[in-house]
């Protein structure tokens, strides 16, 4: 088995959307947990910061739809064009609210599922615009 069958854009998309919905719904189960994590410690978290949270990942998770639909109705080279493509929305996205977050005093490191989900993201979302790549020009 070769690098390019372990790498399928339509699973790829499937396995980052089903994982970016997960996600999603553990911060919207989790919401304070994540606003005590973000925030450093229950002192710092204020009724709010739980719904601004679970409100942020459910602000997500139309990304894991969109990522499933795509994989299940999109073919050949257009679904590895946006297999390549779609992982940027997810840097862009994931990456300026982590800049702008510590920028203002928020952040933390997760334990547990916390960390092991995002990690998991983190490494389909690169798998995911590999698969693409590799893709790109047909089968």
């Amino acid at each position: 088995m070769d690098m390019k069958e372990i790498f399928e854009p339509k699973i790829m998309m499937m396995a980052l959307g089903t994982v970016v919905m997960i996600l999603s719904l553990y911060g919207i189960m989790n919401g304070d947990e994540w606003a005590e994590i973000g925030w450093g410690g229950a002192e710092n978290v204020l009724a709010h910061d739980a719904a601004y949270e679970e409100m942020w990942a459910l602000h997500i998770m139309p990304l894991g739809v969109m990522a499933i639909l795509t994989a299940v109705t999109v073919t050949g080279k257009e679904l590895a064009k946006m297999a390549m493509y779609s992982p940027i929305v997810l840097v862009i996205m994931l990456g300026g609210m982590g800049i702008l977050t510590s920028d203002n005093g928020y952040g933390g490191t997760p334990e547990g599922i916390g960390l092991i989900l995002p990690l998991i993201m983190v490494l389909l979302t690169l798998s995911t615009g590999i698969a693409g790549y590799m893709h790109k020009d047909g089968e």
